[in-house]
C-alpha cells in the first residue's frame, strides 16, 4: 500500500503548486451515500482561470446564467441544460460569459473537465482543479453565437477521483458553481433595453437565481386595483415562465431595478402622474402600455396606465390575450426550459419518444457509476400509482471489463423503481431491453426518470496507479433507447395538492371563475395572493380566471381560494379544509413548539420500542407487508379513517390545505400564515420551484427557518370525473382502485368464488347423473 501513499503525495503537491494556493485542507469533506458533500463557495478572491476583462458597470450588462439557488453537478458523469431569452440588442451586442466554481478536493485534475456551451458552441473547457477557492473563467463569445429568442446553455461535467476505485468514491465527486459570478456581460449601449411587452421574457434572474416583479400602484388598498393587479400578474408570469418568480406590491417607486427584476407601474395617468412624469403619449385618453425609460434608472419600467380603471383594464385585456389559450386546449408540452432543456412532454394517454427526443443523447462511460436523467410529464387527473407501469426500451452496451454483479438502477422523482441486474461475464449489447419501471412515484407534472449504471470491474478492486484516469469506455447507452407510455387511468381527485403543484389544476380548467378571498387592505397579504396566482398560472400554462368580489359567507359550492393570516380566515373556512379552529390563535406560541418537542420525542421512543412486544410485531408485519408486497395499512381498511382537525405546529412559516366545497361541487384550498409578514416570506418560498413541486397531500407545510416542507396525505379523497365516460378509462378507474386497496380486492375474489361454487353446485345437480 506505500506506493498508494507516495502516489497520493505526488498527486497533491503538483496540484497545489499548479493552482498556487493554499495547501490542501479535507475538512469541508463529509462524503455520504446519498448526497456528496458540498461546501458553501469560498471567498471570491481565489485565483483566476484564463483572462478576465471587466468593464464598468455603467459600460456594461450583466445577465445573471444559473437560475437555481445553487447549482451542483455531482458524481462521474452530470449534465443540465437550460435556455436564457435575449432581446435582439443583446443578441447583437459584444459579449463574454464569466463562470465561477469550485471542486471536491479528492477530484483528480488530470481527468476531470468541466466544460460550457451556448447553442452548441464550446466556449469553455477547462481541467477541474479548484478545490480549495473559487476559481474563475472568462471567455468571449463569437460573433453570431448569441440569437435573438432562446439561447441554450449547457453546464457539464466529467470527474474521476484522485485514489479511490470505489463505486462508493464516486459520490464524494463535486463541481458547485458560484451564481453570483456566473453571467454574460454585453457591451453594447443598447444591451438590456426593453422595447415591448415581449422583451419581459429577458427579465433572466438576479444574482440568487431569483426573479422578482416590483408592481407600484399608488391606490393598492383600494377594491377596485385588486383584479387588474392579480390579472397583470397572472400574464407576467407566464411570459416570463422563471422557475422562482415573486412579486412584491408596493405605493412608491423604491430604488432602481437590477439584473432579475423588473419594475410595473399601474394605475390611471392621474394617479401615477407623480411617480413618472414622462408617461407615454395618449396615457391621459386611451389605455396604453409601454416601456418608459427614466434618468438614472438602467431598466425600463413598464406603464400599464389610462384615463381611468376601466381603461387600464383594458390595457391588460390585450396583454393577456397574447398569452391565454382555451381552456379545453390540450399542452403537448409544459414549459420548463428556462431551468430544463428540452421542454418536457406530457403524456394524456399512451404514445412514446425516443431518448433523442427527450434530451438524453448517446454517451460513452469509461467510469464506475454514470448517471443520466430525462423528464416526462402527465395530467392532473393522472391515476395509475398503484398499479401501472412504463417501460424502458434500453439500447446500450457493456465491455468484457464490467463483472457480474453490476447492475443498472431506474429512478422515479429520486426513489428507486427497477433493478436491471448485469449477469453476462464477457460483455453484451442490449437491443430494445425491456424494463418495467413503475408509476407509484409518479406525479402530475412533470416527472424525472433517472437511469444509473454501478459498474464493477477487476481494475477497480486492483486500483493500480492511473486506474482512475482511465479512457476505455465500459458502458455505452444509445439515444435509440425509447420510453413506451401505456395507457393509463384519468380522473381527478379531491384533495389533490400535487395537481396544484403540477398543472394549476383543478382550477386551470374551471369552468367558471375562481372565487378569490383576499384581505387587499394589507400589502403583505395581497402580494402573497398575486404571488400565489401568479404561480398557478405559470403551472397551468394559462391565466386562471377569478372573482375577487364574492363574499366568503357566499362561497358556498365553488371554486376557491382563500389567503391570509390565520385570524383572518373565517372558522367554517379552516372546519372544511380540515385545519383545527384553534389554530387562529394558538398557531406561533411557544406552547406549540413544546407541544412539538413533546411529539418528536414520543415518536422516537415508539420506534425504539417498535421491535417489542406485540405492537412491535404488528409493525414488523406492516413493514414486511410494505417491503413484500407494496401493501400500506390504508389498503387494508374496508372503510377509510377521517382525518382528524390539524393544527400546524409553531415551527411551520406556511400552510396550504384543500378539500372539496360543502356541497362536495367545487374545491377549496387555503393559504394561511400565522400573521401577514411570515404570509409574505412563506409565499416567496413556495413559489420556488423546487419547493412548489413537493406539494401534495391534503395539507403541506413550510417550515422556511429550516428549510423543511411537510405532506400530510389524505386518508378520504372523493372523486372528480374529468373525462366523457367510457368503458376503457373505466376499466382502468377501477383496476387502479381495487389495486389500491387490496382489501377489497380480496373480498370480491373470494364473493366471486362461491357464487362461482354455487352455480356449478347447481348446474351439476341438474344435469348430473343422479343414483
Amino acid at each position: 500500500m506505500r506506493w498508494r501513499h507516495v502516489a497520493l503525495a505526488l498527486l497533491m503537491s503538483t496540484a497545489a503548486a499548479g493552482a498556487q494556493v493554499a495547501p490542501f485542507d479535507m475538512s469541508p469533506e463529509a462524503p455520504g451515500p446519498a448526497e456528496p458533500a458540498k461546501p458553501a463557495i469560498a471567498d471570491p478572491s481565489g485565483p483566476t482561470i484564463g483572462k478576465q476583462t471587466v468593464l464598468p458597470a455603467s459600460e456594461n450588462q450583466r445577465r445573471y446564467l444559473i437560475p437555481f439557488g445553487e447549482l451542483v453537478l455531482a458524481g462521474e458523469t452530470a449534465r443540465r441544460s437550460w435556455a436564457i431569452y435575449l432581446t435582439p440588442q443583446e443578441a447583437e451586442s459584444p459579449a463574454s460569459v464569466q463562470m465561477a466554481f469550485q471542486n471536491a478536493i479528492v477530484v483528480a485534475p488530470e481527468a476531470s473537465r468541466l466544460k460550457l456551451s451556448i447553442n452548441g458552441t464550446r466556449l469553455i473547457d477547462t481541467p477541474v482543479s479548484s478545490p480549495n477557492s473559487v476559481a474563475q473563467l472568462d471567455a468571449a463569445l463569437p460573433a453570431g453565437v448569441l440569437r435573438p429568442g432562446f439561447n441554450e446553455i449547457v453546464v457539464e461535467t466529467s470527474l474521476r477521483h484522485r485514489t479511490d476505485c470505489t463505486i462508493q468514491s464516486t459520490y464524494e465527486l463535486w463541481t458547485q458553481f458560484d451564481p453570483t459570478r456566473t453571467f454574460l456581460t454585453f457591451q453594447g449601449a443598447g444591451a438590456g433595453r426593453w422595447k415591448s411587452f415581449e422583451d419581459i421574457r429577458a427579465i433572466g434572474v438576479d444574482e440568487r437565481g431569483e426573479t422578482s416583479f416590483r408592481f407600484v400602484v399608488p391606490s393598492l388598498t383600494q377594491a377596485v386595483a385588486t383584479a387588474p393587479v392579480v390579472r397583470l400578474a397572472e400574464a407576467l408570469a407566464i411570459l416570463a415562465n422563471m422557475p422562482n418568480q415573486a412579486f412584491e406590491l408596493r405605493e412608491t417607486l423604491g430604488s432602481p431595478s437590477g439584473p432579475g427584476q423588473a419594475t410595473v407601474v399601474i394605475g390611471p395617468a392621474a394617479e401615477i402622474q407623480q411617480l413618472l412624469p414622462n408617461l407615454p403619449a395618449g396615457a391621459s385618453t386611451t389605455p396604453v402600455s409601454a416601456m418608459v425609460e427614466e434618468p438614472g434608472r438602467a431598466f425600463a419600467t413598464f406603464v400599464i396606465t389610462g384615463p381611468d380603471w376601466q381603461a387600464v383594464n383594458s390595457a391588460i385585456d390585450e396583454l393577456i390575450r397574447q398569452v391565454d389559450r382555451p381552456a379545453e386546449s390540450r399542452r403537448t408540452n409544459l414549459a420548463t426550459q428556462t431551468w430544463r432543456m428540452p421542454d418536457v412532454p406530457i403524456f394524456f394517454d399512451a404514445g412514446r419518444k425516443r431518448f433523442s427526443e427527450l434530451g438524453v443523447p448517446t454517451q460513452e462511460f469509461s467510469g464506475r457509476r454514470f448517471r443520466t436523467d430525462f423528464s416526462i410529464g402527465v395530467p392532473s387527473d393522472f391515476y395509475a400509482d398503484s398499479y401501472g407501469h412504463i417501460t424502458l426500451l434500453l439500447d446500450a452496451a457493456y465491455s468484457e471489463q464490467v463483472l457480474p454483479g453490476s447492475h443498472i438502477d431506474i429512478y422515479v422523482n429520486d426513489n428507486i423503481a427497477a433493478t436491471i441486474p448485469i449477469t453476462a461475464a464477457r460483455g453484451e449489447i442490449l437491443r430494445h431491453l425491456p424494463v418495467n419501471v413503475t408509476m407509484r412515484h409518479f406525479r402530475p407534472g412533470d416527472n424525472k426518470i433517472s437511469i444509473e449504471a454501478d459498474l464493477r470491474t477487476q481494475a477497480d478492486t486492483v486500483c493500480a496507479p492511473g486506474a482512475t484516469a482511465s479512457t476505455s469506455s465500459r458502458f455505452v447507452l444509445f439515444d435509440s433507447s425509447e420510453m413506451v407510455m401505456p395507457a393509463f387511468a384519468r380522473i381527478g381527485r379531491t384533495p389533490n395538492l400535487a395537481a396544484i403543484g403540477g398543472t394549476g389544476a383543478p382550477y386551470s380548467r374551471a369552468a367558471s371563475p375562481v372565487a378569490l378571498v383576499v384581505d387587499n387592505a394589507q400589502p403583505q397579504v395581497l402580494s402573497a395572493a398575486v404571488s400565489l396566482m401568479a404561480r398557478l398560472s405559470a403551472a397551468a400554462g394559462r391565466p386562471i380566471p377569478f372573482d375577487v368580489t364574492a363574499a366568503p359567507a357566499a362561497i358556498t359550492d365553488r371554486d376557491a381560494i382563500f389567503v391570509g393570516a390565520a385570524s383572518q380566515i373565517p372558522a367554517a373556512v379552516l372546519s372544511q379544509v380540515g385545519i383545527a379552529d384553534d389554530s387562529r390563535t394558538t398557531w406561533g406560541e411557544a406552547a406549540n413548539s413544546a407541544r412539538s418537542d413533546t411529539d418528536v420525542t414520543f415518536d422516537q421512543w415508539r420506534d425504539k420500542l417498535r421491535g417489542s412486544g406485540w405492537r412491535g410485531q404488528v409493525s414488523a408485519l406492516e413493514d414486511w407487508l410494505s417491503r413484500t408486497f407494496n401493501l400500506s395499512g390504508s389498503s387494508l381498511r374496508l372503510i377509510p379513517r377521517t382525518d382528524p382537525p390539524y393544527s400546524p405546529t409553531g415551527n411551520a412559516t406556511l400552510l396550504v390545505a384543500q378539500q372539496s366545497s360543502p356541497g362536495g361541487s367545487g374545491t377549496w384550498t387555503l393559504v394561511t400564515a400565522p400573521d401577514a409578514n411570515k404570509l409574505h416570506s412563506g409565499m416567496d418560498m413556495l413559489t420556488n420551484q423546487a419547493v412548489w413541486r413537493q406539494l401534495g397531500g391534503r395539507i403541506t407545510t413550510i417550515d422556511a427557518k429550516n428549510a423543511k416542507v411537510a405532506v400530510q396525505p389524505a386518508a378520504r379523497t372523493a372523486f372528480v370525473e374529468t373525462l366523457p365516460f367510457s368503458i376503457s378509462n373505466y376499466r382502468l378507474i377501477i383496476a387502479n382502485w381495487l389495486s389500491a386497496n387490496a382489501l377489497f380486492y380480496a373480498l370480491i375474489l373470494a364473493l366471486l368464488s362461491i357464487v362461482l361454487g354455487l352455480a356449478t353446485a347447481g348446474l351439476l345437480s341438474s344435469t348430473g347423473r343422479r343414483s
